[in-house]
Parts: structure tokens; C-alpha cells; sequence
């Protein structure tokens, strides 16, 4: 069944604007496992940010970037989410 699953390409992420607008968007029909490992990967180096910002005098710089990571990598797992379960409302928290 996953070897058939995509992103849908419906979930949006950098809010911006005066509009609720955002800035980009999941793009459809990428493979789970590929869009999965790449989530991975944003998450990773996420979490190697986060421990140099919790360990450096001056770590609050890493807090930015962690956060865009996680963002980023959050929107990919929810559209998965939303493909993996269509028939389920899935409800969204927005960051």
C-alpha cells in the first residue's frame, strides 16, 4: 500500500503577510519513503542544532534555523499524514 502513497501537495508552511498567507508548500506526488527520508533528514540536523544552541554560550543563533528545519519537516510528515489517511479529518496545528 505505501509503495502507491505520494504527498498530496496541499500543506503549506512559512506563514507570512498580513493575509495568513504562506510562503511555500509541499509539492505533490513525491514517494512516501523519499519524502520520508528527507524528513528525516531536515529533523536531524534540526536536532544537531538544537543541542549546539542548548550547549553554546551564545547558541541562541542555532534557534532560527532548528525551528525553519522542524517547520519544514513537519509539513512534509502532515501531508503524508493526510495521503497515508484520507478518510480521517486530520486537524493541523499551525506553528
Amino acid at each position: 500500500m505505501t509503495a502507491s502513497v505520494k504527498t498530496l501537495g496541499i500543506v503549506t508552511f512559512a506563514p507570512c503577510g498580513d493575509k495568513d498567507q504562506s510562503l511555500f508548500k509541499v509539492n505533490p506526488d513525491i514517494p512516501v519513503g523519499e519524502a520520508l527520508e528527507h524528513a528525516s533528514n531536515l529533523f536531524y540536523y534540526a536536532k544537531k542544532l538544537m543541542l549546539d544552541a542548548a550547549m553554546e554560550p551564545q547558541g541562541e543563533r542555532y534557534a532560527w534555523p532548528a525551528y525553519y528545519l522542524c517547520e519544514m519537516g513537519k509539513a512534509v510528515v502532515d501531508d503524508l499524514s493526510q495521503a497515508l489517511l484520507p478518510a480521517t479529518t486530520i486537524e493541523l496545528e499551525r506553528i
